[in-house]
C-alpha cells in the first residue's frame, strides 16, 4: 500500500506542475545540454571488416534554444562543443592507435511530437548540422611508448552532416538519442600513412565520422 500511495502522490505532483514551466508550451525556452558520443570512422568498403563497429566514446556540451511551433513542431538550434574519435586497429597486439578531434557544431533540430499527461512529450527529430573542426590528433602506442601527431594542416576544418533520432520531454528535461553522419571527409588532403605491421594508423583520406549521440538537456 505504501508503494501504491507513493506512486499516486508522485503522479498528482507531476500533473500539478504548471504548463508554463515546460518546453513546448512557451514560444521560447533556453536550455543546457550535455551528452556522450559513440563515434566510428569508416568508408563503405570497410563494412564487415575487423573493427568496423569499434567505437570511440567522447562527449558533447553546450546550449540549446527551443522555439515552439504549431501542430507539435519545434525548432531546436544548438551550440555545442563535440569531441569525436576513432580507434584504429593494428595487426600487432602491442600496437594501437587513436584519432581524436574537437569541433564547435551548430545542429538545427527539426522536431515533431505530441504531448500527453501534460508533462510528457515523445518526439522524432531530423538534424542537419554544420561545424568548425578545431583540431585533429593521432596518438599511436607501441608497447610503452607513445607518439602524438597533430593533423591540423590536413583536416577538413569545415564540417557538415545530418542526424536522425528520437527523444522524450519529461517536465523540463529532454532525453534524446540521435545517429549522426558527417557528409564530408575528415582529411582535406592525402597524408603520409604511418604503417606498423601492415596496418595504417592514420585515418584514410575519404573516411568520415558517424555514430550515436546520447544527450540530456534541461530547460529553464
Amino acid at each position: 500500500m505504501k508503494k501504491i500511495f507513493s506512486i499516486l502522490t508522485l503522479a498528482i505532483l507531476v500533473t500539478a506542475v504548471p504548463a508554463s514551466a515546460q518546453p513546448g508550451e512557451d514560444f521560447f525556452n533556453l536550455g543546457v545540454k550535455a551528452g556522450m558520443n559513440f563515434t566510428n570512422m569508416s568508408q563503405p568498403e570497410d563494412a564487415f571488416q575487423s573493427g568496423f563497429l569499434k567505437t570511440y566514446t567522447g562527449f558533447s556540451a553546450g546550449l540549446v534554444f527551443n522555439f515552439n511551433l504549431p501542430l507539435g513542431f519545434e525548432i531546436n538550434p544548438e551550440l555545442q562543443y563535440v569531441q569525436s574519435g576513432y580507434l584504429l586497429d593494428s595487426s600487432l597486439e602491442s600496437v594501437n592507435s587513436r584519432y581524436t578531434s574537437g569541433s564547435v557544431r551548430v545542429p538545427i533540430n527539426l522536431q515533431w511530437g505530441f504531448r500527453f499527461l501534460g508533462v510528457v512529450k515523445p518526439y522524432v527529430v531530423v538534424s542537419p548540422y554544420v561545424g568548425a573542426v578545431l583540431f585533429g590528433k593521432n596518438t599511436t602506442r607501441v608497447g610503452d611508448s607513445k607518439v602524438e601527431t597533430m593533423l591540423n594542416e590536413d583536416i577538413s576544418h569545415f564540417q557538415y552532416g545530418v542526424g536522425v533520432g528520437a527523444g522524450l520531454y519529461v517536465w523540463r528535461f529532454q532525453l534524446a538519442f540521435k545517429w549522426n553522419w558527417d557528409l564530408n571527409p575528415i582529411l582535406s588532403n592525402r597524408v603520409r600513412q604511418t604503417a606498423i605491421g601492415g596496418s595504417e594508423l592514420i585515418p584514410k583520406h575519404k573516411s568520415k565520422f558517424n555514430g550515436g549521440e546520447l544527450s540530456l538537456a534541461f530547460f529553464f
